[in-house]
């Protein structure tokens, strides 16, 4: 191969890893919905709240190292700081028998998916509860730190009676109230995931 022939290639492959490099590298925006996290400690708000709105981050970020391989797939990928406040809990426990779990409401997570409506202030307006009846189940990204009941509904739970919950119950912190980075994911192939890492 002739000289210039191999350095037009060498320009070519490296524009190809640049790309590839910026697309894995910039965070990805769903460009229909938001998101924000919710619970016993947003006092279970629904609506736009600018503080508990979650950020969309690249799959390169190095908080998502301890989960980088359950993320594979992913379409759009947020994150939310949060420290739940040991020194306010709720007055009523997470419990699922089937696993044996037991833990104060405080650590109680779920999602609001908010859709586009230039009619609200902030832009955005209440669509969907994350996991619910409506929504299905998420898949769980990080078994060791979090727990997601299973994606069925309350019929089949009450049937089951298996202890490992339904699509309207509540995933649950395992590790206390330690600051943890709480990620939820949308897939390519719609289903949606959310994990929990210790910061």
């Amino acid at each position: 191969m002739k000289k210039s022939n191999i350095a037009v290639l060498s320009v070519f492959l490296l524009v190809v890893f640049a790309v590839v490099f910026t697309a894995c590298g910039k965070a990805t925006p769903d460009p229909n919905y938001n998101y924000r996290v919710t619970g016993q400690f947003a006092n279970w708000g629904s609506n736009y709240e600018e503080k508990f709105m979650m950020t969309p981050v690249a799959k390169s970020d190095a908080r998502l190292k301890p989960i980088k391989s359950a993320l594979n797939g992913a379409n759009y990928i947020y994150i939310y700081e949060h420290s739940p406040n040991q020194y306010s809990p709720a007055e009523w426990n997470v419990t699922y028998d089937g696993p044996g779990i037991s833990q104060n409401g405080i650590l109680a997570v779920k999602f609001i998916r908010l859709s586009k409506d230039p009619s609200e202030p902030s832009g955005w307006t209440f669509d969907m509860w994350m996991p619910s009846a409506e929504a299905g189940g998420l898949k769980n990204l990080s078994p060791d730190t979090l727990f997601t009941p299973k994606n069925r509904s309350d019929e089949d739970r009450d049937a089951a009676k298996d202890g490992y919950g339904s699509n309207n119950d509540n995933p649950v912190l395992l590790k206390g109230p330690v600051p943890y980075y709480i990620v939820f994911a949308v897939f390519k192939d719609k289903s949606r995931g959310m994990g929990a890492i210790v910061k």
